[in-house]
């Protein structure tokens, strides 16, 4: 052993990490979901929380129906999970992109074998939406898969909320998605017309109120924007995939308005698309993430008063040939939360920087 190299001494390292690594994400027992003080919803972030215990907690305490949509899903905790609640007389719809049904650790089969799964049937897109719904009266959503690198190694971020009026809404979409691809428009001149923005209702749940938009459908890039244009103090960013040009132009007049933008994108991301550097160059503050996995989250902090989250990427792919939602929530209460998830992030860079 003495006479190992570095490199040698690094592969031992992590051959003996990997298993501890699994032994640890099994090892977790559900979490109970605790809402913010007085409120109806909350939100929480991996790493540091691990989120799928949250969501078995969530499918163990359903009675009636669990409909979901997830890009991506080979947790074996969450697909079991779903099979004793469909054992125990809960109907259990899920429903998954086509491509990474095929992926090695999905659980596509497994849950398709109860016959509790659908796949998309579209491989040009992708069914990206990342969320479940409980007995029609609670909704998870935001960037999560529950995968192992989502749970234990990417910054993810999840929302809850209890409200019937909300999960109505994305009953609606799931239905869309369950009846197939008719249910949709057939290609991107189609779904740029039909597309068209509107506001959606503002949905109260307590002291927040909320719109959700779905791409194809709602346009939620221009939702994006029009909020966007009614900052009055900062905007805060934390962004997966970043290349829509026209909220980067809303940012740069924002900025050019004494409006504090800052944002972090993940740097695995960089592409001639990307609109980084366009915004680098006027020296606006914006970082490459620091994790060395995936900085996952797809959010803005506007005001510190309204959180804009969900499964959407700001890129036109996103708006025009994908499954997504977008979630608008106007809760200071919630806006903390995010931002605080903001702050630990900018700091780490910072201090890894100096």
């Amino acid at each position: 052993m003495k006479h190992l190299t570095p490199i040698k001494w690094i592969i031992l390292f992590l051959l003996l990490s990997f298993p501890l690594l699994f032994l640890l994400i099994r090892s977790e027992k559900p979490q109970k979901v605790i809402f913010l003080e007085g409120s109806s919803y909350t939100a929480y972030f991996s790493p540091q929380d691990r989120l799928y215990p949250h969501l078995i907690y969530l499918i163990k305490k359903a009675k009636w129906s669990i409909y979901a949509a997830f890009y991506e899903i080979e947790l074996k905790e969450v697909a079991q999970a779903l099979v004793k609640a469909h054992k125990r007389g809960v109907k259990v719809k899920i429903f998954t992109d086509d491509l990474t049904s095929n992926d090695e650790d999905s659980q596509f089969s497994y849950l398709k074998s109860f016959g509790l799964a659908k796949k998309d049937a579209d491989p040009e897109s992708f069914m990206h939406h990342k969320f479940c719904l409980i007995d029609e009266e609670l909704v998870w959503a935001g960037s999560f898969n529950p995968t192992h690198s989502g749970s234990l190694k990417e910054n993810n971020n999840v929302v809850i909320i209890k409200s019937s009026s909300l999960v109505s809404h994305f009953i609606e979409e799931f239905n869309r998605l369950w009846g197939g691809n008719s249910s949709f428009p057939k290609n991107k001149i189609e779904a740029e017309k039909f597309g068209v923005y509107k506001p959606q209702e503002k949905i109260s749940v307590g002291r927040a109120s909320i719109e959700v938009y779905f791409s194809l459908l709602n346009n939620p890039e221009r939702a994006i924007i029009e909020e966007l244009k009614k900052a009055k103090k900062s905007i805060h960013f934390a962004l997966f995939s970043f290349t829509s040009p026209e909220i980067a132009y809303i940012l740069i007049h924002k900025y050019a308005e004494n409006i504090e933008v800052k944002g972090i994108m993940e740097k695995d991301q960089d592409s001639f698309f990307s609109q980084y550097h366009p915004l680098k160059k006027l020296k606006m503050e914006v970082r490459w993430d620091k994790n060395f996995y995936l900085m996952h989250h797809k959010f803005f902090i506007i005001d510190e008063e309204v959180v804009i989250t969900g499964s959407f990427n700001p890129t036109r792919h996103a708006n025009y040939e994908n499954r997504e939602d977008l979630l608008i929530i106007h809760s200071p209460l919630l806006a903390k939360r995010y931002e605080n998830e903001f702050q630990g992030m900018w700091k780490r860079w910072y201090e890894k920087k100096i």
